[in-house]
């Protein structure tokens, strides 16, 4: 399931970070969100595409290995959630 929406809002508190992409995904059994707050619009806006493409290629599990260079100076971010519900149910004891 593609992340259908990323929201992007602007910091209100002094510091370096001034902008917050989340999006969340929850229904009965699976979970998937993410957070990344950037010094740039622009900055979030390209991790939400960075997510995005990765779910669409299915390379979710090396998001972290695809960031751009400098990306620790520009952005901090967080993922989680269940990445492979499908597999946990079939690996689940009977």
């Amino acid at each position: 399931m593609l992340v259908r929406k990323f929201k992007f809002r602007r910091c209100k508190e002094t510091g370096g970070y001034r902008w917050i992409a989340t999006s969340e995904i929850e229904r009965p059994g699976f979970y998937r969100g993410f957070t990344a707050v950037g010094k740039t619009l622009a900055d979030v806006q390209e991790f939400a595409a960075l997510v995005r493409w990765c779910e669409r290629t299915g390379k979710l599990e090396y998001l972290s290995e695809m960031h751009p260079p400098e990306f620790e100076d520009r952005l901090q971010t967080t993922w989680g959630g269940d990445w492979y519900p499908q597999k946990r149910a079939v690996c689940a004891p009977p």
